[in-house]
């Protein structure tokens, strides 16, 4: 099954694969969706993505979006931190992420997680503006 893992919801394969996922898809006539994630490539069912994760788990906990803090590096990222109340981008993130983030940390990874958790500590983000973000709402 080589270059292919397969999960419970997931396919996953690496870069230059993705045009052979995509002319499988295509083949098989299936509704996927393919998301990129810093050279990985993955197949989703269509809608599904970190949002709508992020929402189920919202709606079950009964909290709202405003009270999280997403982080994030990658493409599969843009639409996870955009639901947050707060969307961060680790100093090793992708350059478009970067630009859409409310805050960049200047450590990368997880020692850039580190360096946001001290922030979430010291002052609960305080001294950040969450961007304006387009209104769900259909009114």
């Amino acid at each position: 099954m080589q270059p292919l893992s397969i999960g419970q919801a997931i396919i996953a394969t690496v870069e230059p694969n993705e045009v052979v996922v995509i002319e499988a898809i295509k083949e098989l006539g299936l509704e996927l969706q393919v998301i990129f994630n810093k050279g990985s490539v993955m197949v989703l069912p269509s809608g599904v993505n970190k949002a709508t994760g992020l929402a189920a788990l919202l709606d079950e906990a009964g909290l709202s979006s405003d009270q999280v803090v997403g982080v994030g590096d990658a493409e599969n990222d843009h639409a996870f931190l955009e639901a947050c109340g707060i969307g961060v981008a680790v100093a090793n993130s992708l350059p478009m992420l970067k630009e859409r983030a409310d805050f960049v940390t200047s450590a990368a990874r997880g020692d850039g997680v580190a360096e946001l958790i001290d922030l979430i500590l010291a002052d609960d983000l305080a001294h950040i503006a969450p961007h304006r973000r387009p209104s769900n709402s259909t009114e």
